[in-house]
């Protein structure tokens, strides 16, 4: 699933594509990608506009048009945005084709089809609406610590939870816990701990945007890159330990990620 790294690509690819171009129409192909607007609506809405800008808050993309409205996109567990130039054929599994009058096209192309399209007249509305929290790039560590202080869920889960925190998922989550030392399972951090890890997802999603949101750039010492079955801890050569915690397969050094709580 594309997570606050992958998104915030996708952004930037967006914003060296598809800014300042007149909309020519709009192709809804499958209606199930919609979420609070009709296929008419998005059409109507969308036509002979332009987007004047592009932002990112956790793992949804705003595009911002004429008239204070704005595009709303969920990338969901398969989608992402392709850039056809003219005469270039559109993806197999495509949900959503923007046609521009230069005759180039914007399409959302999502297989499993978990993605989301709609509009809101402005972003703060609709994290309201559907109570998300902060970013997670743009949060502070004393909001950090209000946000998590006192909670006893487990800490895997509550990373999780896009209510609490926006843009981290499975694999980050299980990123910043292995460089924070702490197991996926463990419940009630104290403040010492709290800001290891926040300084952990801190670190982990600067990383993963500078590299392009590559996996297999990342450095050695991360877990990602040994994030299989028969992986070994980078660290200490341990057997890495997976099982089902918050819903999610997570992957842990069960050596030096102590269980807390």
């Amino acid at each position: 699933m594309p997570e606050l790294p992958e998104v915030e690509m996708a952004r930037m690819y967006l914003q060296a594509t598809i800014l300042l171009q007149p909309i020519r129409a709009v192709a809804v192909l499958d209606e199930r990608i919609l979420f609070g607007v009709s296929a008419k609506a998005l059409e109507l809405s969308l036509a002979g506009k332009q987007f004047i800008s592009i932002q990112r808050h956790g793992k949804r993309l705003f595009l911002r048009l004429q008239d204070d409205l704005w595009l709303t996109l969920h990338l969901g567990l398969t989608g992402r945005l392709v850039y056809l130039q003219a005469q270039e054929d559109e993806p197999r599994h495509t949900r959503l084709l923007v046609s521009f009058q230069n005759d180039c096209s914007l399409a959302f192309d999502d297989p499993r089809i978990f993605g989301e399209v709609g509009l809101t007249k402005s972003p703060s509305i609709l994290l309201a609406e559907r109570k998300i929290g902060p970013d997670a790039l743009q949060l502070s560590l004393d909001s950090f610590l209000e946000i998590m202080r006192g909670r006893r869920g487990v800490i895997k889960a509550m990373l999780l939870n896009q209510g609490l925190v926006a843009g981290l998922g499975n694999l980050y989550a299980d990123e910043s816990l292995f460089q924070a030392g702490i197991c996926p399972r463990s419940r009630g951090l104290d403040e010492k701990e709290l800001v290891a890890l926040f300084s952990s997802i801190q670190a982990v999603l600067k990383t993963a945007l500078s590299t392009g949101a590559n996996l297999a750039n990342l450095p050695d010492s991360y877990l990602l890159p040994h994030r299989h079955e028969a992986g070994t801890c980078p660290w200490d050569g341990s057997q890495l330990k997976h099982e089902k915690i918050g819903g999610r397969t997570s992957y842990y050094c069960p050596k030096h990620q102590k269980i807390v709580g």
